[in-house]
C-alpha cells in the first residue's frame, strides 16, 4: 500500500513538473503573440531548410550516441559486462531526470539507483555516474575555456550574460574538483559521512546508525576503488573524455543549425561560442532543467534574427536538447525497466538431454589443444546421451569422419596460409538449424570471427553464451606485428568478446589472471582441460616400446620429448640450448620433437647450427594417439618449458602415461605442478634447465615423480563433461550467470 501511494505521488509530481515546463514555453508563445508583441511569422515547410533541421537532428543523434558509448565503456570496465541496453537507459535516465531537477544537474543519484536495480555492485553504481558526470562537466570547462580565450568579445552587447557566464563556468569545474577530492582524500569524506549519519541518528531519521554508517562507509570505498580503478586506465579516460567531448560538441552545435533552418544567418564558431555563453550563465538558475532561463537567454544572444523566426529556431532547439530527454525517459520510465535484471535468454532445461553448439575459428584437419577440446567436448556430450554439433570454417582440405553433427560457417582462403579464414557468415542450413531447432546452450572457444556470429546467434536467439579462454592472444599478435601498440589494440578486441559473453571459463587459474591482465573484469571460472584417460591402461599395454622401432630411436638413452607446434614462441631455442650443454657432459641425452609448425625449418636449422643433428630427432606431425603415447612411454622426461600455453593436453596426457614434465617455474603451465613430488620446475635459462635435467637423473627418482603426477594431474574428459553440464545448466533468466562456484576446480 505504502509502495502504491510512493508510486502515485512520484507520478503526481512528474506530471506537476512536465506541467511547469509546459508552463514556462507557453508563456513563452504567449507573450510573442499577445497584442502589441512583435508579430510571430507563421512558418510553412517550404519556409524551413529541412537539410539544416535534419543536420540539428542527426547532432542529437550524436550525443545520444555518444553518451551511450561512454557509460558502456564504464561499465564494461568495472564489471566486465556488456550491457548495451543497461548503458543506453542509464544514460538517458540521467538526462532525464537532469531536466527535471533544479539546476538540471540533479541525474545522478537516480543512475545510481537504477543501477543498483540491474543489479551492479554499489561501487559501479556510484562511480559510473560520477565519472560521466566528471567526463561531462570538464568537456563543457574545455569547450568554455577555449570559447572565453579565442571570442571572449562575441557577447560585448550582453555584460550581464558575459559576467554570469565566468560564475557559471567555475561552478562547472568545482564539481568535478569536488568528485576527485574525495577519491583522492577519503578520510575527510568518511569523517563527514559518518557525522552526517550521526545527526540523522539524533534526529532520529535513521534508526540504526552504526549499521547505516557501516553500510555507507562499504559503498564508498567501492566508489573509491572504482574511480581509482579508471586512473588506472589511461586510455580508457582518453575514450571517455572523447566521448565527453564528442556529446559536448554536438548539443552545443544544435542551435546554429535550428537558427539557419529558421532563415538565420551568421557561421558556426559565432553561434557555438554563444552557445557556450548561454549554458554557462544559466547553471546557476535554480529552475528544473535550467527551463525558463534557457530560453531568455536564447533571445537575449540571437536577437539579430529579425521577425518571429527566431521563436520557432528557439522552439525547434528546446525541442531537441530539452524534451527530447524527457520523452525518451518517460519511455524507458513507461517500460518499467528500472527493475532487478533482464531477461535476456531462454535458459536451459534443468533436466534431460542438453543441446549444445560448440563453435571455433580452426578445426580439422588442423590439430592443436584447441581443436581436441571442442572435438573432446563433442564426442563426451554425445556419449553422455546429449546432443552437440560443431561450427567452423570451411575448409579446402579433407577431414576426417566426425562422430558428431557439424555445420560448415563462410570462409576464404589467403596465399601462403594452410586453412581457411573464416568471414563469420552463417550458411543456409546453420541459419535453418537454429531457426528450426535452436541449441539451449552457445559454447565459443575462440573470440574471433566464428565466436562473434555465436554472439548474434546468441542474442538473436536468446541462447545463452559461454566462452572459453584459451590462449595468449597478445604474444600471437606480438609475434605476428613486433608491435606493442598492435598488439594491445588487438587484445582489447579480444578483451571486448569475452565482456559481450554471458558467462567466461578459462582452462586454468593462471589462464583466467591471463584474461585478467589483457584488461577484463568480470567473473571467470575455471573448467579445466581432461584427457581421454580410460583409454590409456589398453594403449600402455598395446604400444609400449613401439615407438623406438617406429621413429629408429636410439635405446638406453636418456630420454626427453617435447610435443608441441613447431614454432619459437613454444621456448624451442631454450630446449635446443639446454640439450647442447647436456651433450658436454654426457653423451647419452637424446631429445625427440614432435609436431610441425611455421618456424620448422628455421629450428631445424639451429639445431644443425648447434651441432645437435645425432642428438635431436624430428619425428613430425603425430596424428595417431597409438603412436604419440608410444612416445610418451619410450621417454624419461617430458621436457616442456613453454611459457606461451596455458593448460596444455600434452601435459596431461604426458603425466597419464606417467611421464614426468619439467616446466618453467612460474609458467601457465607449471600451475598443476609441484617441484620435485609429481613433476619439475626451473628458470627458463639453459644452465637452470640443465642442472634441473642432471639432479633429476642423479636422484633417481623419475619414476616415482612420474606415478604421482599420473595420479595428480590428468581429469578424465567424463568428470570435466559432467562439470560443464551442471554449469550449463545454472543459466538464470536475469540476464547472467548464477554460477554454482563448488561444481568448478577449486
Amino acid at each position: 500500500m505504502e509502495q502504491k501511494k510512493e508510486t502515485k505521488k512520484r507520478r503526481i509530481g512528474l506530471i506537476i513538473t512536465l506541467a511547469i515546463n509546459v508552463l514556462i514555453v507557453g508563456f513563452i508563445a504567449f507573450s510573442e503573440f499577445k497584442p502589441g508583441s512583435q508579430e510571430v511569422e507563421e512558418v510553412s515547410v517550404a519556409d524551413i531548410k529541412l537539410i539544416f533541421l535534419l543536420l540539428g537532428v542527426l547532432c542529437f543523434g550524436v550525443a545520444v550516441l555518444a553518451d551511450y558509448l561512454k557509460y558502456r565503456r564504464m561499465l564494461m570496465l568495472t564489471e566486465g559486462r556488456f550491457d548495451r541496453r543497461g548503458a543506453l537507459e542509464c544514460a538517458l535516465i540521467g538526462k532525464y531526470y537532469d531536466n527535471v531537477t533544479p539546476f538540471g544537474a540533479g541525474g545522478q543519484p537516480f543512475q545510481i539507483h537504477y543501477l543498483k536495480k540491474r543489479g551492479y555492485s554499489s561501487g559501479t553504481s556510484a562511480a559510473a555516474p560520477a565519472m560521466g558526470f566528471l567526463t561531462q562537466q570538464v568537456a563543457f570547462v574545455i569547450a568554455g575555456a577555449v570559447v572565453f580565450i579565442a571570442n571572449r568579445r562575441v557577447l560585448r552587447f550582453a555584460p550581464l550574460i558575459n559576467y554570469t557566464a565566468y560564475v557559471g563556468l567555475l561552478m562547472y569545474l568545482l564539481l568535478p574538483l569536488a568528485i576527485v577530492l574525495f577519491a583522492v582524500t577519503p578520510k575527510p569524506f568518511r569523517a563527514f559521512v559518518r557525522w552526517i549519519v550521526r545527526i540523522g541518528g539524533k534526529l532520529r531519521l535513521i534508526k540504526d546508525v552504526d549499521a547505516t554508517c557501516e553500510k555507507w562507509l562499504a559503498g564508498i570505498d567501492e566508489y573509491i576503488e572504482c574511480i581509482r580503478l579508471f586512473a588506472k586506465h589511461p586510455l580508457v579516460l582518453v575514450k571517455l573524455m572523447f566521448f565527453s567531448l564528442l556529446y559536448q560538441a554536438a548539443i552545443l552545435s544544435i542551435p546554429f543549425f535550428m537558427l539557419r533552418a529558421f532563415g538565420g544567418s551568421g557561421d558556426w564558431w559565432t553561434a557555438f561560442s554563444l552557445v557556450v555563453y548561454i549554458y554557462a550563465a544559466i547553471t546557476i538558475i535554480p529552475t528544473p532543467g535550467n527551463a525558463g532561463a534557457a530560453e531568455g537567454s536564447f533571445y537575449a544572444v540571437f536577437s539579430s534574427l529579425e521577425g518571429g523566426m527566431l521563436f520557432w529556431a528557439m522552439i525547434a532547439w528546446r525541442l531537441l536538447v530539452y524534451y527530447s530527454w524527457l520523452v525518451c525517459g518517460l519511455i524507458i520510465i513507461a517500460r518499467g525497466t528500472v527493475q532487478r535484471g533482464v531477461r535476456r535468454f531462454t535458459p536451459p532445461p534443468a533436466k534431460g538431454p542438453l543441446k549444445v553448439a560448440l563453435f571455433t575459428d580452426i578445426y580439422y584437419p588442423a590439430v592443436d589443444g584447441v581443436v581436441r577440446t571442442v572435438d573432446a567436448y563433442a564426442r563426451h556430450l554425445k556419449g553422455m546421451g546429449h546432443e552437440a554439433f560443431v561450427v567452423y570454417p570451411k575448409q579446402t582440405k579433407p577431414h576426417k569422419e566426425l562422430p558428431y553433427e557439424y555445420y560448415e560457417t563462410g570462409s576464404f582462403n589467403l596465399p601462403g596460409f594452410a586453412f581457411s579464414v573464416p568471414t563469420g557468415r552463417a550458411t543456409r542450413e546453420l541459419k535453418e538449424r537454429f531457426r528450426n531447432d535452436p541449441p539451449d546452450v552457445i559454447h565459443v572457444h575462440s573470440p574471433f570471427f566464428t565466436g562473434r556470429l555465436a554472439l548474434k546467434l546468441g542474442r538473436k536467439y536468446r541462447i545463452p553464451v559461454v566462452a572459453t579462454f584459451h590462449s595468449k592472444y597478445y604474444d600471437d599478435a606480438l609475434n605476428v606485428t613486433h608491435s606493442r601498440l598492435l598488439a594491445k589494440i588487438f587484445v582489447d578486441f579480444v578483451v571486448n568478446f569475452f565482456n559481450r559473453a554471458d558467462i567466461v571459463w578459462a582452462c586454468s587459474r593462471m589462464t583466467a589472471q591471463t584474461l585478467r591482465t589483457y584488461g577484463y573484469n568480470g567473473e571467470i571460472y575455471v573448467m579445466e582441460n581432461g584427457i581421454e584417460r580410460s583409454e590409456i591402461p589398453d594403449l600402455i599395454n598395446v604400444i609400449r616400446g613401439g615407438s623406438a622401432e617406429r621413429f629408429h630411436l636410439p635405446r638406453g638413452n636418456r630420454g626427453l620429448l617435447f610435443v608441441g607446434q613447431m614454432i619459437w614462441q613454444k621456448d624451442l631455442k631454450l630446449i635446443l640450448d639446454t640439450v647442447k650443454l647436456l651433450e658436454n657432459d654426457a653423451p647419452d641425452y637424446f631429445l625427440v620433437l614432435a609436431g610441425t609448425g611455421y618456424n620448422e625449418n628455421d629450428i631445424k636449422a639451429y639445431a644443425h647450427k648447434l651441432g645437435l643433428d645425432n642428438k635431436v630427432r624430428f619425428v613430425g606431425k603425430i596424428v595417431s594417439r597409438e603412436q604419440l603415447f608410444g612416445l610418451y612411454l619410450d621417454a624419461d622426461l617430458f621436457f616442456f618449458p613453454s611459457k606461451y600455453d596455458n593448460a596444455p593436453l600434452v601435459l596431461r596426457e604426458a603425466a597419464a602415461a606417467g611421464l614426468p614434465a619439467l616446466l618453467t617455474e612460474g609458467s601457465n603451465a607449471a600451475e598443476v605442478v609441484e617441484d620435485g613430488v609429481n613433476g619439475y620446475t626451473a628458470e627458463p635459462t639453459p644452465e637452470a634447465m640443465a642442472e634441473r635435467i642432471r639432479a633429476a637423473f642423479a636422484k633417481g627418482d623419475i619414476r616415482a615423480v612420474g606415478e604421482k603426477a599420473k595420479k595428480t594431474i590428468p581429469i578424465d574428459w567424463d568428470e570435466i563433461i559432467g562439470r560443464a553440464v551442471t554449469a550449463y545448466r545454472t543459466c538464470s533468466r536475469e540476464g547472467h550467470i548464477d554460477m554454482i562456484k563448488n561444481v568448478f576446480a577449486e
